[in-house]
């Protein structure tokens, strides 16, 4: 105890918190990528959506119908890309692929009653796969985690949103 009376502070020992998120970041995308843990979070119940399939249908089933060119500068690839991307999806009958009416050279993509219920799926699966993983820890450290985490993710994607946002918006 201290000479007031008072317990000492406690010192937190200065961390590379650049190291530790990069660190960290790159075993997870390693743990994400193995081939059993994508059959576990992608294909389970047939629930067959790679993570791109997965980001993609989760993007069209939160929006309205959308241009293929606005897809493709979302995900940052060429509208060759996009096209190949979208074809999959189309002829697994979870998007559908229509003209626009504004501008019949433009094609408008949106997540078929299909799409909806194979996202809903996979997140109910990969919720379940997250729930074990931190199953032992106590309510505050899961809370915590979840809040902190979700911050984490808004700071990285605040700008992409802001972009997609505007976009939407033309």
């Amino acid at each position: 105890m201290a000479e007031d009376g008072m317990e000492p502070a406690e010192t937190v020992e200065p961390v590379n918190v650049g190291e530790s998120i990069e660190s960290t970041l790159a075993l997870i995308q390693r743990w994400s990528t193995r081939a059993d843990n994508r059959r576990t979070l992608h294909d389970a119940e047939g629930a067959a959506l790679s993570s791109t399939d997965a980001w993609l249908l989760e993007r069209l089933v939160g929006s309205k119908p959308t241009r293929m060119s606005r897809l493709a500068e979302w995900l940052s690839v060429d509208k060759s890309t996009m096209t190949t991307e979208i074809r999959r999806l189309e002829a697994a009958g979870l998007v559908v692929r229509e003209p626009d009416p504004a501008d019949r050279r433009a094609v408008l993509v949106t997540a078929t009653a299909a799409g909806r219920v194979a996202i809903e799926r996979h997140r109910r699966i990969a919720q379940e796969v997250y729930n074990t993983l931190v199953g032992k820890w106590n309510e505050e450290d899961r809370a915590d985690f979840s809040r902190l985490l979700q911050r984490f993710s808004d700071e990285l994607s605040w700008v992409t949103d802001a972009v997609w946002r505007h976009n939407e918006s033309l």
